[in-house]
């Protein structure tokens, strides 16, 4: 967000310094004084006061009457609702989801990374006769499903190192299987079996910025996926996968 300056017009001031309380309050885990939020945004406590009352009016923030202090307000959060709701990435994912299962016939998987490894969230099943899924809230193991690999290739930097499980999953793969990380990033998919006898293919779901997001997935008995047609089904997957990425963040991506 450009900064609160004189240089910039008397409106749009007033509307960039109200999106950035907005921001600072929606950041914070409790409620905050005028003085914090006039250092933070650079801006002095008289300022900040003015648009704290009609935000407060408005009910996009609360004052708390005892301490003096302001956070997110009814209307806000009501706002952040509806827009979860309606962009909602198990929702989004449903169409293309669903095109993938009938270009391919295998199950399709849409999974968020969490701490532990990949959160699954929705399996649509595939055309076989012999149902083959996961449960959505199963966590999906770093190591050895596809999901995790992918999480752990695309895992953003500052997130690599200390002593959290995303952080020892990833220095533990990076140190015994180095070419398959660098493989997985150059090709854009990673292979992997959850357990004996079903194979899973995935690629990640990206956001403006290239950050990961979420995983798309294909499972399958390793009999109907046939690891000698890795390479035609992935590169179905990794275009679903993009597609994906484009609809959730339109803007910026090819």
């Amino acid at each position: 967000m450009p900064t609160v300056t004189k240089s910039l017009g008397e409106g749009t001031q007033s509307v960039l310094l109200t999106l950035a309380i907005l921001e600072r309050l929606a950041q914070k885990p409790g409620s905050v004084g005028i003085t914090e939020l006039a250092r933070e945004i650079g801006t002095s406590k008289s300022r900040i006061f003015r648009h704290l009352q009609t935000l407060t009016s408005c009910n996009y923030v609360s004052a708390n009457a005892t301490t003096g202090e302001y956070e997110v307000g009814p209307q806000l959060l009501a706002f952040g609702r509806e827009i979860s709701e309606r962009y909602d990435i198990v929702n989004i994912a449903g169409p293309i989801m669903a095109e993938l299962r009938d270009q391919l016939g295998h199950t399709v998987i849409i999974s968020r990374i969490d701490a532990a490894g990949a959160h699954v969230l929705r399996s649509i099943p595939g055309n076989s006769p012999i149902v083959v899924g996961v449960r959505p809230g199963t966590t999906l193991p770093f190591e050895r499903s596809a999901q995790g690999k992918v999480a752990l290739a695309f895992m953003a930097p500052g997130r690599r190192s200390g002593n959290t499980p995303q952080a020892v999953a990833f220095q533990s793969f990076s140190t015994e299987h180095p070419e398959e990380l660098e493989l997985i990033r150059h090709q854009g998919w990673a292979w992997g079996e959850m357990r004996q006898g079903l194979r899973g293919l995935a690629a990640p779901v990206t956001d403006v910025s290239g950050n990961l997001v979420a995983t798309l997935a294909l499972l399958d008995t390793t009999q109907d996926m046939g690891p000698d047609s890795d390479q035609t089904k992935a590169q179905a997957l990794v275009a679903a996968a993009r597609r994906l990425s484009r609809t959730l963040s339109p803007v910026g991506h090819e």
